[in-house]
C-alpha cells in the first residue's frame, strides 16, 4: 500500500508539472499506475485472506475451520471475488487432508460459484460435475439438488431454457423429499422466472406463490421480500397495474425488515415505474428519487439510469420539461457505449422535451443525433443476420460430414453382409440384399435431406451475398453523394457566409438574395441526407420515419418561426418499404414548405393515422389558399401527385382562397411493404 501512494505522488508530479508529456510517458505512467494498483489490490487482499485464516485456526478442529471458510465465501463472493476463490482452495485442501467428502463436495460447489460469478461458465460447470461425481457416490442429495440448481442458472445465462428447466424441476424434487423447505422455495422461485423470461407470466406467478407460501412458512424475511418483487415483475407484464401497487409495496416492508438495501431499491423502483404507468405521477417521482439515492449510495450506474429515465418520463409527463431534460442528461452520464438502445431513447426524449419548451434547435440537434444511434443499431443487426446465416452454412458442412462418415459405415458393413452369404446360404443372401436396399435407400434418403438443406442455404447465402452487394452498391452511391455533391455544396454555404461578412455594407436587396441561396443550399443538404438514409434502407421503420419527420419540423420552425404541430396515431411497429416511407416523407415536406412558401401560414397541422385498410397522412394550414381549378406555377402540386401515385396512394388537395389547404394522402396497407 506503501508503494501504491508513492505511486500517486509521482504520477501527480508528472501530471503537474508544466514541461510538456509525450505519449510515450503517458503511456508508461498508465501501466506503472495499472501495477502498482494490482500489487495493492493483491496486498489489501492476502490481508484479508490471513485475517480470516488466524480467526478458521483458532478453531478446535478442521472440520469447523472449513465450515468457517465456507460461511465466509459468500460475504466477499462478490465484492472480492479473488478472495472466495482462495478460500475455496483452502477448503478444498483442508476437506481432501481430512477426508471429509461432504465439505469437498461444497467446498468445490463454492470455487464452481466463484467462476460462475467472473464469467468462466465452463469452468463452474467442471467443478459442479466435480462436485456431482462425489456427491452421487455419497447420496448427497442436499448436495446435488444444490448443484442441479447452479447448473440450471449457467444454462439460463447460456440460453439453453429447456436444460435449465430440467435442472430446476430435477432440483426442486430432491428438495421436496428431503423436506428442504428453504431449497423447494428458490427451486420453485427460479422456475417462475425461468417462465416470465419466456413470456409465460400467469405460470410463473403460479410457482412465485408456491415458492412465498412456503418462505412465509419458515419466516425466510429476505426469500419473502424477493418473491413480492418477481410478483410485480409479472402482474407489470399482463398490465394488472394494481396488483404490482399491492405486491410492490408489500415487498418495500419486508425488505426493510430484512434489510434488504439493495432490494429495497429494486423495489422502490419498481412501485414507482407502476405509478409512472398510472399516471400518478408525484408518487413516481417520490419512489424513483428515493430508489435513485440507493443506485447512487452503491454505485449501481445501469440500473440508476434506468431508474433515472423513468423519473425524466415522469417529469415529462408532469410538463416539467428541464427537470426531464436534467434526469436524461444523468441516466446518458451512467450508460456506457454498449446501451447504445437505452440511450437513443433517453436522446430521443430529450429532444422532445426541447420542443415542448419551444427550443427547437436543440430538438433538432437531439433528433439527428437519435437518428444516428436507429443508424447503428439498424447496422449491428443487418451484422447479426449475416453471421447467423454464414453458422448455419457452417452446420450444414458438419452435417453432411457426419452423412459421409455413416454413408462409408454404411458401405463397410455391406461389405461384410456380402461375405457371410456364402456361409448362411440363400436365405442370408436375400436378408443381405434387403439390408443393402434399406441402407442404399436409407443413405439416399439423408443425401436428398442433406441436399435440400444445402441447397436451402445456399439459396439464402446467394440472397445475402445479393443484398451486400446491393447495400456495398447504395453505400458507394451515398458517399459519392456526400462526398462530391455534399461537399461543394457544404463549400457553396461556407463561400456564401464569406460573401456576406465581406459585402456587409452591399445592397440589402443583394444580401437578401445571397442569404435566400445560402437557405436553398442548406435545405438542399438536408434532403440530400435523407435521401442517403433512403437508399441505405430496405425497409423503414415508423419510428425512424416519426424521427425524421420531427427534426425537419423542429428545423422548419427555427428558420421560418411557424407554428407546427405533429400528432400520430400509428404504432412504432409499424414497417413501411423503403420506397413508400420516403415518399410520405417527402410529400409532408413539400406540403409543408409550400404552405410557409407561398400561402404564408401561421399555423399547420400534419397528422398521421391508421384505420382498418389505409394510412392516411394530412397537412392543414391556415394560409391563404388557391384556387384548385386554376393552373399553379412551380412543380410542387405535380411532384406531390406523382409521388403519391409512385406508392399507389391517392392525394387529394382541398383548397380556396383566404382559406387555407389540406392535403390528403391515403395508402392501402397492402402495398406498404411490397413495393
Amino acid at each position: 500500500m506503501e508503494l501504491y501512494v508513492k505511486a500517486c505522488t509521482l504520477i501527480s508530479d508528472c501530471l503537474t508539472n508544466d514541461e510538456p508529456m509525450n505519449k510515450f510517458t503517458k503511456r508508461i505512467v498508465q501501466i506503472v499506475t495499472l501495477l502498482l494498483f494490482l500489487q495493492a489490490t493483491a496486498q489489501t487482499n492476502q490481508a484479508i485472506i490471513d485475517s480470516i485464516g488466524k480467526v478458521a485456526q483458532a478453531m478446535e478442529n478442521d472440520s469447523t475451520r472449513v465450515q468457517y471458510l465456507h460461511k465466509v465465501f459468500f460475504k466477499y463472493a462478490y465484492s472480492k471475488p479473488e478472495i472466495s476463490r482462495k478460500l475455496s482452495e483452502i477448503a478444498i485442501q483442508k476437506s481432501e487432508a481430512i477426508n471429509d467428502r461432504y465439505l469437498k463436495t461444497r467446498s468445490f460447489i463454492r470455487k464452481g460459484i466463484y467462476y460462475d460469478i467472473i464469467g468462466k461458465k465452463d469452468s463452474s460447470l467442471y467443478l459442479y460435475d466435480e462436485a456431482y461425481t462425489i456427491a452421487k457416490n455419497e447420496a448427497d442429495k442436499d448436495a446435488m439438488a444444490s448443484i442441479y440448481n447452479n447448473k440450471g442458472l449457467i444454462y439460463w445465462g447460456k440460453e439453453d431454457y429447456e436444460t435449465a428447466m430440467d435442472y430446476y424441476l430435477s432440483s426442486y424434487e430432491i428438495f421436496k423429499d428431503l423436506g428442504q423447505q428453504r431449497g423447494q422455495a428458490n427451486s420453485l422461485n427460479n422456475i417462475g422466472l425461468l417462465l416470465s423470461k419466456l413470456q409465460r407470466h400467469k405460470e410463473a406467478n403460479t410457482y412465485q406463490k408456491r415458492g412465498l407460501a412456503i418462505r412465509k412458512e419458515i419466516n425466510d424475511t429476505y426469500g419473502i421480500g424477493a418473491s413480492y418483487t418477481n410478483m410485480v415483475m409479472n402482474f407489470s407484464a399482463l398490465k394488472q397495474l394494481d396488483s404490482c401497487v399491492y405486491y410492490a409495496q408489500k415487498s418495500i416492508v419486508t425488505k426493510k425488515k430484512s434489510n434488504d438495501v439493495k432490494g429495497l431499491a429494486t423495489s422502490y423502483n419498481s412501485l414507482g415505474k407502476t405509478y409512472q404507468q398510472l399516471k400518478q405521477n408525484d408518487s413516481a417521482v417520490y419512489y424513483l428519487k428515493k430508489a435513485d439515492e440507493i443506485y447512487q449510495r452503491f454505485n449501481a450506474r445501469k440500473h440508476r439510469a434506468k431508474n433515472i429515465q423513468l423519473l425524466g418520463i415522469a417529469y415529462y409527463d408532469q410538463g416539467k420539461y428541464q427537470a426531464a431534460i436534467d434526469a436524461y442528461t444523468i441516466a446518458l452520464e451512467n450508460l456506457d457505449d454498449s446501451q447504445v438502445m437505452i440511450k437513443s431513447k433517453a436522446i430521443r426524449r430529450m429532444a422532445n422535451a426541447y420542443r415542448e419548451l419551444g427550443d427547437h434547435e436543440n430538438a433538432s440537434i437531439y433528433y439527428q443525433e437519435t437518428i444516428k444511434l436507429q443508424d447503428t443499431i439498424q447496422k449491428n443487426k443487418e451484422t447479426i443476420a449475416t453471421n447467423e446465416i454464414f453458422e448455419k452454412y457452417q452446420s450444414s458442412e458438419k452435417e453432411k460430414e457426419i452423412l459421409v462418415q455413416r454413408a462409408e459405415i454404411a458401405e463397410k458393413n455391406a461389405s461384410i453382409s456380402q461375405k457371410n452369404t456364402t456361409i448362411y446360404g440363400m436365405i442370408a443372401g436375400v436378408l443381405v440384399l434387403l439390408t443393402l436396399g434399406y441402407l442404399i435407400y436409407n443413405q439416399q434418403q439423408l443425401k436428398n435431406k442433406q441436399l435440400q438443406k444445402e441447397n436451402e442455404l445456399k439459396d439464402a447465402l446467394i440472397k445475402v451475398e445479393t443484398q451486400n452487394k446491393l447495400h456495398e452498391q447504395r453505400l458507394k452511391i451515398s458517399r459519392d453523394l456526400h462526398d462530391n455533391i455534399g461537399s461543394q455544396l457544404t463549400f457553396i454555404i461556407s463561400s456564401i457566409d464569406n460573401l456576406k461578412y465581406g459585402l456587409k455594407d452591399a445592397n440589402p436587396a443583394f444580401l437578401e438574395r445571397l442569404s435566400n441561396i445560402n437557405f436553398f443550399t442548406r435545405n438542399t443538404i438536408n434532403q440530400l441526407r435523407d435521401t442517403i438514409w433512403a437508399m441505405n434502407k430496405d425497409a423503414i421503420h415508423f419510428e425512424d420515419l416519426e424521427l425524421r419527420i420531427m427534426n425537419h419540423i423542429g428545423q422548419a420552425k427555427v428558420l421560418t418561426g411557424a407554428e407546427i404541430e405533429f400528432t400520430n396515431a400509428v404504432p412504432e411497429t409499424t414497417t413501411f418499404s423503403s420506397l413508400v416511407g420516403i415518399n410520405i416523407f417527402r410529400i409532408m415536406q413539400e406540403a409543408i414548405n409550400n404552405a410557409i412558401k407561398h400561402a404564408d401560414a401561421n399555423e399547420i397541422t400534419v397528422h398521421l393515422k391508421e384505420t382498418e385498410e389505409q394510412y392516411v397522412l394530412s397537412i392543414v394550414d391556415d394560409g391563404n389558399g388557391f384556387d384548385t381549378t386554376e393552373e399553379i406555377e412551380g412543380n410542387g402540386l405535380e411532384n406531390m401527385q406523382l409521388r403519391a401515385e409512385e406508392i399507389y396512394g391517392k392525394l387529394n388537395v382541398i383548397s380556396q382562397k383566404d382559406t387555407g389547404t389540406t392535403v390528403k394522402l391515403t395508402i392501402d396497407k397492402t402495398v406498404t411493404k411490397t413495393i
